[in-house]
């Protein structure tokens, strides 16, 4: 009998090594489905406009001054009068503003993707510019910088008396790829200038600022509910509930570094920020992936359950009943990821559960002989699914609330075969008369 029984156990050691890698086979389509969302996702971004990133406005001065340089060669030395460019860029006193922003939503078939309109209204204070003995300035500009110019909807850019300053695309300095700029009377370097900036730009997923100035004070405000706040520095005051999200940043020299920062830009999207990005906490696939890595320990307890029900009422069980039942179980997961592109997770996850608790509580009529049985069956299989769904909501416990579950489980299983004779164990009634 001893070997009847480790045969039998073998074969369910199989049929889960089976099991287990149909399991693996829904990770990777959840991992495939992901990927093609977020490829449309950054289509739609490539479309509209990508992550926002602001920077300005800066002084930009373009200058050269002579300078003196000593050549060497073998008839001796000389030294010669050359044009240096000293041209610059300035950063401002003070930077203050308020921004909100509008979120809204873009489809491309079953897949979305969150997209933003940024509203801004900025006050700033740009220093005097006085140039050196010999410099001699040829032209200057204020300098905005935007990481995808496409999103720019509209700009304003005014003086304290109210005088409207003219706006063009692009950036005369190189190390400010993209943005806009606004050309300036050399006049207007010698006294400290105030501004007014209107700033109306659009993106997706991702809003960054740059805090260029000596003093950075910015407030952000919108209606989406989710915001995950990121960068270089949190900010000092924020509100966040169900009708959306309020913040500010107040970031100074101290911890910016001061000048130090000019030295940084180079044309690419600068660390030295704060932002707000626009997370999605209803990710179907992230759920459905945190699903799926407990498939294992389904397919395990469901063979295990049906395995301890073949030992405590000594009535076998078909290694291709067993398969079938297996099955089912990694049906639920494909279940789950078909349903969940298209209706709420927890409602794809109670339809899945549902049909598949159904199906193995009435297959498992023919097993147990009974109704009664069967929903007995069903309630515990209910139950297990139950139990996965509080550990997907409860993911601060999820390790704690698991290892309690399986100590439950198999202090349940160790109860129910405390009378049992493993000496025996899987012999049927027939084979037990004989």
């Amino acid at each position: 009998m001893g070997k009847l029984l480790n045969t039998k156990l073998f074969a369910l050691a199989l049929l889960a090594l089976i099991l287990i890698f149909a399991v693996s086979q829904v990770a990777w389509k959840v991992a495939e489905r992901r990927a093609t969302r977020d490829s449309v996702v950054q289509n739609i971004a490539d479309q509209y406009a990508r992550e926002q990133q602001l920077i300005g406005p800066l002084l930009w001065v373009k200058c050269h001054e002579p300078q003196t340089v000593v050549e060497t060669d073998e008839r001796g030395s000389r030294r010669r009068t050359v044009e240096h460019d000293c041209s610059r860029l300035i950063r401002p006193d003070s930077v203050t503003g308020q921004g909100t922003l509008g979120v809204s939503e873009r489809y491309r078939g079953i897949y979305r993707a969150n997209i933003y309109s940024a509203a801004l209204q900025l006050q700033a204070v740009i220093p005097a510019f006085q140039p050196g003995p010999e410099q001699t300035i040829e032209s200057a500009a204020l300098v905005f910088g935007v990481s995808d110019p496409r999103g720019i909807k509209s700009v304003r850019v005014s003086t304290a008396d109210g005088r409207d300053l003219t706006t063009r695309p692009g950036t005369p300095s190189k190390l400010i790829n993209n943005g806009f700029q606004v050309p300036l009377d050399l006049a207007e370097l010698a006294q400290p200038m105030r501004l007014a900036v209107q700033l109306d730009v659009g993106g997706s997923g991702r809003f960054d600022w740059v805090p260029i100035a000596a003093k950075n004070d910015l407030e952000l405000k919108s209606a989406w509910p989710h915001p995950s706040f990121d960068g270089r520095f949190l900010p000092e005051q924020r509100e966040v509930g169900s009708k959306g999200f309020s913040a500010r940043w107040r970031v100074s020299d101290f911890a910016t570094g001061g000048d130090k920062m000019l030295t940084e830009l180079d044309g690419t999207p600068f660390a030295n920020a704060f932002g707000v990005s626009l997370i999605d906490p209803v990710d179907a696939y992230t759920q459905t992936d945190r699903a799926v890595r407990y498939g294992f320990l389904f397919v395990l307890l469901t063979l295990g359950g049906f395995f301890l029900f073949e030992m405590v009422k000594k009535k076998p069980v078909h290694p291709l009943q067993y398969l079938l039942i297996g099955f089912a179980v990694v049906l639920f997961f494909l279940l789950l990821l078909a349903l969940s592109e298209h209706i709420a997770f927890l409602n794809a996850y109670l339809a899945a559960a549902g049909a598949c608790v159904a199906m193995i509580a009435a297959y498992g009529r023919s097993l147990v002989g009974s109704w009664t049985g069967a929903a007995v069956l069903g309630g515990g299989y209910a139950l297990l699914y139950a139990g996965l769904y509080m550990l997907l909501a409860s993911e601060d416990y999820a390790l704690l609330m698991g290892a309690w579950l399986i100590f439950g489980l198999l202090a349940l299983t160790m109860w129910l075969t405390r009378k049992l004779d493993w000496n025996i164990a899987g012999r049927t009634n027939t084979e037990g008369e004989a």
